[in-house]
């Protein structure tokens, strides 16, 4: 028995050196990226400034460290079958947007309203420039916390424990975030939950359109605050309900029980299938394509 937990922690220890590598180099890349674009990307497109940089930075980090040094395969990164990538996409866009919208449709019921005061040309320009952002904000995260790291981890201590792991930093990364909450916080960690369970189910494509469909239903098209971040969408305005705790409040969906019923429906609408294939998670790279 001391054995096996002495190899354990082993592998642990190993993979989270790898990791360490893995963040010094996407991190340094990023703020380096970051110093060049920032000066020429600035107002509605700030947030591009702020998840193009990630993108580059740690997918260049996922190539270098997680294909070329650490010799996973594509596929065990969560990017196999290329046909199947735009599929994987889309379906994620749609259930992140179905889910997202799920949660809305409760906070209505807590007083939440949804009003459109007049879209126009005002609308499209800002909502191009945040989709794009928030395309790239989701990406850069994905890598992040899914991807190369996701897949290092459940290698050396299997994907539950892997899942855990990631999902308490990615719960920590947004504890800076505006009017967080202890509740938001941890529907931050269940998010990561439903993102990893997409990640063993249809790779990096699924996992990234569901938390971009997230982010945009609930920003572009409800004008609601995202991980509290409110964007201000001109035509369309979202009044929070009465109670914090139901709607989240200023942090959004996301802060409240909506989002953890929301998020807790849409880990199961991925889980089920799985549970019914004896319960064994498929791995990116024996997703059917």
């Amino acid at each position: 028995m001391a054995r096996v937990s002495f190899a354990g922690l082993r592998r642990l220890a190993v993979a989270l050196l790898w990791l360490l590598v893995f963040v010094i180099i996407g991190a340094g890349l990023s703020i380096g990226v970051g110093a060049i674009i920032g000066p020429l990307l600035g107002g509605r497109w700030w947030i591009v400034r702020n998840g193009l940089p990630e993108v580059i930075g740690f997918g260049a980090a996922t190539l270098v460290v997680g294909r070329w040094l650490d010799r996973h395969e594509w596929t065990a990164l969560g990017w196999g079958a290329p046909r199947r990538a735009p599929m994987w996409f889309a379906i994620g866009v749609a259930l992140g947007g179905a889910t997202a919208a799920a949660a809305i449709a409760m906070s209505l019921a807590d007083g939440a309203r949804v009003s459109l005061t007049g879209l126009g040309g005002a609308y499209l320009p800002v909502a191009g420039a945040f989709a794009l952002g928030l395309l790239a904000a989701a990406l850069g995260e994905e890598l992040i916390f899914r991807g190369y790291p996701l897949r290092r981890l459940a290698d050396a201590i299997g994907p539950g424990a892997a899942t855990a792991l990631l999902a308490i930093g990615f719960a920590v990364a947004h504890l800076n975030n505006p009017n967080v909450s202890a509740l938001g916080a941890a529907n931050i960690a269940l998010a990561a939950v439903w993102l990893s369970v997409a990640f063993f189910s249809g790779g990096m494509g699924l996992a990234w359109g569901l938390h971009a469909g997230w982010n945009v239903t609930l920003s572009l098209v409800f004008d609601a605050p995202v991980s509290g971040v409110r964007f201000d969408i001109p035509g369309v305005d979202y009044a929070l309900g009465r109670h914090a705790w139901v709607g989240g409040g200023a942090f959004g969906p996301e802060g409240g029980a909506v989002g953890t019923l929301a998020l807790m429906a849409g880990t199961a609408v991925l889980l089920g299938p799985r549970l019914r294939r004896a319960g064994r998670w498929l791995a990116p790279a024996e997703t059917p394509s």
